[in-house]
């Protein structure tokens, strides 16, 4: 028994041995030698020695005959193993080969880091930074004239100018004391309607005064303005009339004629018109406002004053505690403007 056992072994090895030359002349690997040592693992499993011999036989030869139709497949299979593990060139095959699918993963930190990442290109790059020296230069420009406009005045025009500023700042103050008492008023039960109908008188009278349908007193300036070597232009009489609005003036008369704001000046042969009626040198002006404030703008360098004496006039100013406007002007209706209806 043993000496089949030893024959059957031996034809084994002989074919395993025997299996290379039919893979159509593929190199045998060293891995080749596990698949004769595949039987004893078998041949270990029977539990009674006497039964082994015939199924040792059996099973060598039907991995031998499994051997023949499967050499294609073997080929292929040699070939990716021969592939996958470092040839003997190698010196030291790798331990821990990376796996075949690709590299690791990024983890959540190595994400988030790439999408801030900034993205912009170069064209972005070079708009953002020419939109951000316009920019600067801009800002460097209006300071620069702003400055400009300041450093060019002396010492006391900028007094005047700051003298301006604060009286119109007082004035602001003391309208808002006013509607704020209007609106205490209103608010209580026992004055509400006698505010209300104090309110509206106030209004029409103010509406008056403003339109000139009203005579109208207070404190102002007289202005006397005559022609030099030569007539004075409607042009500058005009001027002086938009330096007296700017100025604060609220009721003007030119030679008993009334200022509104659709007033105008034309000039007519040698003399002006004024609202289509004539009138001539001498000028006197009666106005009311703020005295103070209305004499240092006439007199501002490049004013309408200073240009009067420049074009050869004469031009004088005396502030009054008290003047009167005489003149009235009744204002005609609206030919295409009406009143809008309040939301």
């Amino acid at each position: 028994m043993s000496s089949d056992k030893d024959q059957a072994e031996d034809r084994a090895e002989e074919q395993a041995e025997e299996k290379p030359e039919h893979r159509a002349g593929v190199t045998p690997e060293p891995r080749a030698e596990t698949v004769a040592t595949e039987p004893e693992k078998a041949e270990t499993v029977e539990p009674e020695p006497v039964e082994v011999e015939p199924v040792a036989t059996e099973i060598v030869e039907a991995e031998v005959v499994a051997a023949g139709p499967t050499e294609q497949a073997g080929a292929a299979d040699a070939g990716a193993e021969a592939a996958a593990e470092p040839t003997p060139s190698d010196p030291e095959p790798p331990s821990d080969p990376e796996p075949a699918f690709g590299p690791e993963p990024a983890s959540g930190w190595k994400r988030v880091a790439e999408l801030m990442r900034p993205r912009g290109t170069r064209s972005e790059l070079l708009t953002g930074l020419l939109c951000l020296a316009l920019g600067f230069a801009l800002a460097v420009q209006v300071g620069q004239s702003t400055g400009d406009q300041l450093s060019s005045l002396r010492e006391d025009e900028l007094v005047r100018l700051l003298d301006e500023v604060t009286q119109r700042a007082e004035q602001l103050d003391a309208e808002v004391a006013d509607l704020e008492e209007i609106r205490d008023d209103l608010r209580s039960e026992d004055g509400r309607d006698q505010a209300a109908r104090d309110l509206a008188q106030q209004r029409a009278e103010q509406e008056g005064i403003l339109s000139g349908r009203l005579r109208a007193h207070g404190p102002g300036v007289q202005i006397h303005v005559a022609d030099g070597g030569r007539p004075l232009e409607a042009q500058v009489l005009f001027n002086l009339l938009e330096e007296l609005r700017n100025a604060g003036a609220e009721a003007m008369e030119v030679n008993g004629v009334r200022l509104v704001t659709t007033s105008y000046f034309v000039d007519s042969g040698g003399g002006v018109v004024l609202d289509g009626a004539a009138i001539a040198s001498p000028y006197e002006w009666t106005v009311i406002g703020d005295p103070e404030t209305i004499d240092r703008a006439l007199e501002i360098p490049g004013g309408a004053l200073p240009r009067i004496r420049e074009e050869g006039g004469v031009a004088t100013t005396s502030i009054e505690d008290e003047v009167t406007v005489d003149a009235v002007r009744i204002p005609g209706e609206p030919e295409f403007a009406e009143p809008a209806d309040e939301e």
